[in-house]
């Protein structure tokens, strides 16, 4: 079974030992809460993805700081060793908690199913990447309950990749699947608005889907039956709270800073093939 959440977060302002600025990205606030319940909670090992190396060089920091055993797999290590660290991972007997992974030298092909959840920790524009990057624990062998934590900061450019790469799905269905039921399209102005910063808002992806499903901040009517991780951001649960999650630990997340979630699950579990 896949659970796929993407996750909106927002600015905060902390005292921390670990990051010396007083206004950090909420998602770097998330993603600690996100690691420290699944080491306390659960057994289960975590990928963490960034297309950014000195985001990598972050998540050192972070594991270090926390002392979480953890490997990396970058641009600068050969073929050969990278083979031999997945195996070492993937073993179960293997006390490595974190497995870091650069998505333009890892982001496909590799199988990582020593670990079920996975962070996106940022966006790019073709949504092709991203998907191949996701899919690294959701992999035949897999034996486990997977979950996709995609991590978006509120209302900045990464909201308006995101935008693209949902423009671009929709374009997609319409033209290569025949599909006519896509809720929305993004108009030449909202394309042009990359740079806007918007802080008074849950989610300005939410925002512009004009959303039918949703009244007063609340989640009215579910997703259209038959609809899954594949299908458009506007046919996932969306989630102005934390009390419709069924992942404990992104629920006990929450208060970090996040401000809204859009979730989905694998068909296979809606039809009870898990």
């Amino acid at each position: 079974m896949l659970l796929n959440f993407s996750i909106f977060t927002r600015r905060c302002r902390i005292n921390s030992a670990l990051l010396t600025m007083s206004s950090v990205p909420g998602k770097m606030l998330v993603l600690d809460y996100i690691l420290a319940v699944t080491r306390s909670t659960t057994s289960d090992k975590v990928v963490l993805v960034s297309n950014y190396t000195q985001t990598l060089d972050l998540f050192e920091k972070l594991c270090r700081f926390r002392r979480y055993l953890y490997v990396r797999l970058d641009g600068t290590m050969s073929i050969k060793k990278r083979a031999k660290i997945v195996e070492t991972f993937n073993s179960p007997q293997n006390p490595q908690f974190i497995f870091m992974l650069s998505s333009k030298a890892g982001g496909c092909g590799l199988n990582l199913i020593g670990a079920n959840r996975l962070v996106m920790f940022d966006p790019d524009w073709n949504p092709a990447n991203d998907e191949q990057a996701m899919a690294r624990v959701w992999r035949d062998g897999q034996k486990k309950t997977c979950y996709i934590y995609r991590l978006i900061s509120t209302g900045t450019i990464e909201e308006k990749i995101l935008q693209r790469q949902a423009h671009k799905k929709a374009l997609s269905s319409c033209v290569v699947d025949k599909e006519q039921d896509v809720e929305r399209h993004f108009s030449l102005g909202q394309l042009r608005e990359l740079f806007t910063l918007n802080e008074e808002t849950a989610s300005d992806t939410h925002d512009k889907f004009h959303c039918r499903r949703c009244v007063n901040g609340r989640e009215v009517w579910p997703p259209s039956q038959g609809t899954d991780c594949t299908s458009d951001l506007s046919q996932w649960n969306h989630c102005f709270d934390k009390k419709g999650l069924k992942d404990q630990v992104l629920k006990a997340s929450w208060d970090g800073a996040v401000s809204f979630v859009f979730h989905q699950r694998s068909h296979e579990d809606q039809k009870g093939v898990v």
